[in-house]
């Protein structure tokens, strides 16, 4: 072969292998190509999606808050702006938002502390909680706060969802208040029986004390003209006469008698009138949120006053409060509706058994080691097995329509358990009827025995 023919061979293969390169650069520079109109897509599609998602945090009902472990926020949502009435608070501190204690701080910061609470079951919910926040003007409200924990590489966020309780709270106070004011309607007829006997017997002692002191009148009088007369040196035959007569008429023995019990009938007439008066005045009071302390005995004996006429047409109360019983902490107007609805609903259940003549309330308290019990106890039917865990349900009952609003216990279980973190039970069958046992907490309670019970205290007299 020639050298020409070699060097022609020679380019052949140069020339083939600079068209495969080439094709290969083509190929390559397409696939980049490509590969870059994806990831602008992808990006496209990213922005569009961390938009959305941006715009869904920002027009959520609830607000919410993004901060690191350091409580630096780094995400406010407009509703978080609405709620705590300030622009935004990026950058801010989370504490300026809370009031917080050594509680509410371990809720908004669950990670603190506890590595095991680091890496989070994501099909664990957070429960929320009502914690005390605090407005750009300074003012507390309370909200429900639920706080979630991220884990990402070294970093730690925290994502809390809020939501105002204010208006909440306000629509259930007013409803406590009317249901509460609804109780003391349906029981105004047998109040205003129970004020409308003592003012009878104290407006006739009055008649009578009236009537005796006009003629006590005439006697002083005839006294005062005797003394004068004698002063005088005058005859004073016909004062005497005089009287001698009108002592007959006074009837004096009568009097000294019958005074100091006419007297004793009337201050007995007044107090009783006061303590119907004093118990009213403490069930309508309005409802607060503010803790108070509540004598759980004296309550009890108000609302047994309050509804006197109503259960004394029914049944005879027998009452064993312990003396030694500890004041407790709590929500006074809610407590006093819980006690009405708990008494209220063992005289409803005698009057539903047509066999029982007569029924029977037992109502005791008594300290133990954990706190306070009050048990009620009727003769009434019983609750039957099949309905007996549906109780304290919303709107259960099993009243004719009209007649019922199946809202009374779910109310006693919502003061007992929710609001006070108590606990209640029932006991029930048809020989021995209902008793509720309700159970409060009471802070370093001592342990209380029954020699300090009140024993033996009726008021079959009282509420007839």
């Amino acid at each position: 072969m020639s050298d020409i023919e070699l060097m022609q061979r020679r380019f052949d293969r140069e020339r083939n292998a600079r068209k495969s390169a080439e094709a290969l650069l083509e190929q390559k520079s397409l696939e980049v190509f490509h590969a870059n109109a994806e990831l602008q897509n992808l990006a496209s599609q990213m922005q569009e999606q961390a938009e959305h998602m941006q715009a869904v945090v920002d027009t959520a009902a609830e607000g919410i808050i993004t901060y690191n472990a350091d409580g630096l926020i780094q995400c406010f949502n407009r509703s978080a702006e609405r709620i705590f009435r300030c622009p935004s608070a990026v950058g801010c501190d989370v504490a300026s938002l809370f009031e917080l204690n050594e509680e509410n701080n371990a809720v908004i910061f669950p990670a603190r502390g506890d590595s095991s609470l680091i890496d989070i079951d994501e099909s664990d919910a957070p429960e929320p909680i009502q914690i005390q926040c605090r407005r750009a003007s300074g003012k507390f409200f309370v909200a429900e706060v639920a706080v979630s924990t991220i884990r990402h590489k070294s970093d730690t966020l925290y994502t809390a969802v809020i939501r105002d309780l204010t208006r909440r709270l306000s629509l259930e106070a007013r409803l406590n208040q009317a249901q509460k004011m609804e109780s003391i309607g349906q029981l105004a007829a047998g109040v205003a029986h129970e004020i409308n006997t003592p003012i009878q017997f104290v407006g006739d002692n009055i008649q009578f004390l009236e009537g005796a002191f006009d003629d006590l009148g005439e006697l002083l009088d005839l006294y005062q003209a005797l003394l004068s007369t004698i002063d005088q040196g005058k005859p004073t035959a016909d004062l005497v006469s005089k009287i001698r007569d009108q002592q007959e008429i006074a009837d004096l023995d009568f009097l000294r008698e019958e005074f100091p019990s006419a007297i004793e009938q009337t201050m007995d007439g007044i107090g009783r009138v006061s303590k119907i008066v004093r118990a009213m005045k403490a069930f309508s009071q309005p409802t607060s949120d503010a803790r108070t302390v509540y004598d759980l005995n004296q309550a009890i004996e108000d609302t047994l006053v309050v509804m006197g006429s109503q259960i004394g047409e029914i049944a005879d109360v027998r009452v064993s409060l312990d003396p030694e019983l500890k004041p407790l902490t709590c929500l006074a107007s809610q407590m006093n509706q819980m006690l009405l609805n708990v008494f209220g609903n063992a005289v409803e259940a005698i009057v539903e058994d047509p066999s029982i003549e007569r029924g029977k309330i037992s109502i005791t308290t008594r300290l133990t080691s954990n706190g306070i019990e009050m048990r009620v106890e009727d003769n009434g039917p019983g609750i039957p097995a099949k309905i007996r865990d549906r109780i304290f349900e919303p709107f259960f009952t099993t009243k004719e329509v009209g007649k019922g609003s199946g809202q009374g216990l779910t109310f006693v279980y919502d003061v007992i358990v929710d609001k006070h973190g108590g606990a209640i039970q029932v006991q029930s069958t048809p020989e021995t009827g209902t008793t509720f046992i309700i159970q409060l907490p009471v802070a370093n309670s001592h342990q209380g025995g029954p020699e300090g019970v009140e024993e033996g205290k009726s008021y079959a007299n009282s509420v007839s």
